[in-house]
C-alpha cells in the first residue's frame, strides 16, 4: 500500500456519477455513535425504562398512549435532561497488514454533554377519552473527537506504509410535536394513539488524514420531517397486574452526503435516508401492594433500518457495515412512603442495551493488500462494540397538585440526568 495508490483510488472512486442510496451511509463520523431513543420522564428513567404497562402520567404519549385514561385531571407536565455521551473511535496504535491484525489499534472517547427542555404535555381528560398535546425532543447528539495516526506496519514489523487519522464533529437531533387521544374501550381495557410531525436535523464534518495530510473531507448535512404515530394498547388484568402493548414508529428522513478529495476537488455526492428505528414494547405492571410496584418491558428495536441499503461515500461496490436490531430488557422497582405527610417514592432499575453501532460484519482479511485495503480500512475504523448495563435510580414527591421527580440513569458510555415535574388542575 501506497499513499499514491490510495489517493488514486479515491480519486477514480470519486469520478463515478452520483448515487442515491436509502440509509445512513459509511462516513467516518458515524464511528461509535450509538444512536439512543428513549421514553421522556424522570419516572420512567428511574425505573430503568420500564413503563409500557404502566404509562400512568402524561409522558403516556410517547411510552403507551392507551396509558392516557388512567388520569382523571387535566394537567400540564415538563422534563429537563442532562445527558452526557462518551464516543468511543479508534485512536491511535498500529495495524499489521500480513497478517492482518488489528489488536493494537487504541481507542479514544470523545465527552460530551447535552443539557435542555426534552419533554412537555397539556392532558385533557373526558369521561371516556382522553386527550393531549406534547412536545418530545427524541434524540439528540453533539460531539467533536481528533483521532491520532493509526499506523499501518510493513510484513517485517518494522517500517510503516502510512498513519491514517480523522477529525470530525456531529450535530443530530429529532423533535416530536403532536397529539394523542386515549380511548377507554372498557373499564378494564384501553386503546391509544399518538401522531406526531417530527422533525430531523443533522450537519457533520470529518477530515481524513494519511501521512499527516488532508486527503478528503466528508459531510453529511440537512433536514428533513415525517409523521410519525405510537399505537397503545393497556389491560387492567385485575388490581395487581397490567399488560401493556405498543407499537412506535420513528420516521425517514431525506439528507445530504458528500465526500470530496481535498488535492483534485473531485466530489461524490449521495442523497441518504435517516430512518428513525420504529420499536415495539410489552410491558408488565405488577402491584402487590399499594405502597410496591415492580415493573418489566421487553422492546424489540429495528436498528437496521439505519443500515438497510447503505451506501458508500468512497463508492465502494460492498459495504460491509450494518447494525443489528436489538432485544432490550428494563426492569424497575418503585417504594411508596405513603405515610408520610407528603408521600415519597423511592425507585430504582436496570436494563441491558445491546450494542448498536455501526459495525463491520465482514469477513477480516487474512492480508491487507492494495486488492483487500477496503475491508481492512472498514474493519479498522468500525469496530463492535459491547453491549451496556444501565443502573437507574430516582426519588419522587406527590403533592396534591403538584408532582416533582428526579432521576439519574448511569451506564459506561451514557449518564442521564433528569427532572420532571407535573401540575394538575
Amino acid at each position: 500500500m501506497r499513499h499514491t495508490h490510495l489517493a488514486r483510488a479515491l480519486l477514480a472512486a470519486l469520478s463515478l456519477a452520483p448515487a442515491l442510496a436509502f440509509a445512513i451511509t459509511d462516513d467516518e463520523v458515524n464511528t461509535g455513535v450509538q444512536f439512543n431513543f428513549s421514553n421522556p420522564g424522570a419516572r420512567s428513567l428511574a425505573l430503568g425504562g420500564a413503563f409500557t404497562g404502566l404509562a400512568d402520567d402524561a409522558t403516556a404519549t410517547y411510552a403507551n398512549p392507551a396509558g392516557l385514561t388512567i388520569l382523571r385531571t387535566q394537567e400540564f407536565g415538563m422534563e429537563v435532561r442532562s445527558t452526557g455521551f462518551d464516543t468511543p473511535f479508534p485512536s491511535g496504535g498500529t495495524v499489521s497488514n500480513n497478517p492482518f491484525n488489528t489488536g493494537n489499534v487504541g481507542t479514544g472517547r470523545a465527552s460530551d454533554t447535552v443539557t435542555r427542555p426534552t419533554f412537555a404535555s397539556w392532558v385533557i381528560p373526558t369521561e371516556r377519552a382522553t386527550f393531549a398535546l406534547f412536545y418530545h425532543r427524541v434524540g439528540d447528539l453533539e460531539t467533536d473527537f481528533d483521532g491520532a495516526p493509526i499506523e499501518f506496519v510493513n510484513s517485517n514489523g518494522q517500517g510503516t506504509d502510512e498513519a491514517l487519522a480523522k477529525s470530525t464533529r456531529l450535530d443530530y437531533s429529532v423533535e416530536n410535536i403532536g397529539a394523542s387521544v386515549g380511548y377507554k374501550v372498557s373499564d378494564t381495557f384501553s386503546l391509544g394513539l399518538s401522531v406526531a410531525y417530527s422533525d430531523f436535523s443533522i450537519d457533520s464534518y470529518t477530515v481524513r488524514f494519511f501521512d499527516g495530510d488532508p486527503l478528503n473531507e466528508q459531510r453529511q448535512d440537512g433536514s428533513d420531517h415525517d409523521i410519525v404515530y405510537t399505537l397503545g394498547a393497556l389491560w387492567n388484568i385485575n388490581p395487581q397486574w397490567n399488560l401493556g402493548l405498543a407499537y412506535r414508529t420513528g420516521g425517514d428522513f431525506d439528507y445530504r452526503a458528500s465526500n470530496r478529495l481535498v488535492e483534485s476537488g473531485a466530489t461524490l455526492d449521495l442523497e441518504p435516508e435517516f430512518a428513525v428505528p420504529n420499536v415495539f414494547s410489552l410491558g408488565l405492571a405488577y402491584r402487590p401492594s399499594d405502597a410496591l410496584l415492580f415493573t418489566l418491558d421487553v422492546n424489540r428495536v429495528e436498528y437496521s433500518r439505519l443500515s438497510d441499503g447503505i451506501d458508500s461515500v468512497f463508492a465502494r461496490t460492498q459495504t460491509p457495515l450494518s447494525i443489528d436490531d436489538a432485544t432490550e430488557i428494563h426492569l424497575g422497582v418503585e417504594y411508596a412512603f405513603l405515610e408520610m405527610a407528603t408521600p415519597m417514592f423511592l425507585r430504582g432499575g436496570l436494563w441491558r442495551d445491546p450494542d448498536h453501532r455501526l459495525a463491520f460484519d465482514g469477513q477480516t482479511p487474512a492480508n491487507c493488500t492494495p486488492g483487500t485495503f477496503d475491508d481492512c480500512l472498514a474493519a479498522v475504523l468500525y469496530p463492535e462494540g459491547d453491549d451496556e448495563m444501565h443502573y437507574s435510580v430516582g426519588l419522587g414527591w406527590s403533592f396534591q397538585k403538584f408532582q416533582l421527580d428526579l432521576a439519574a440513569d448511569l451506564s459506561d458510555l451514557v449518564d442521564t440526568y433528569s427532572v420532571s415535574g407535573v401540575v394538575r388542575f
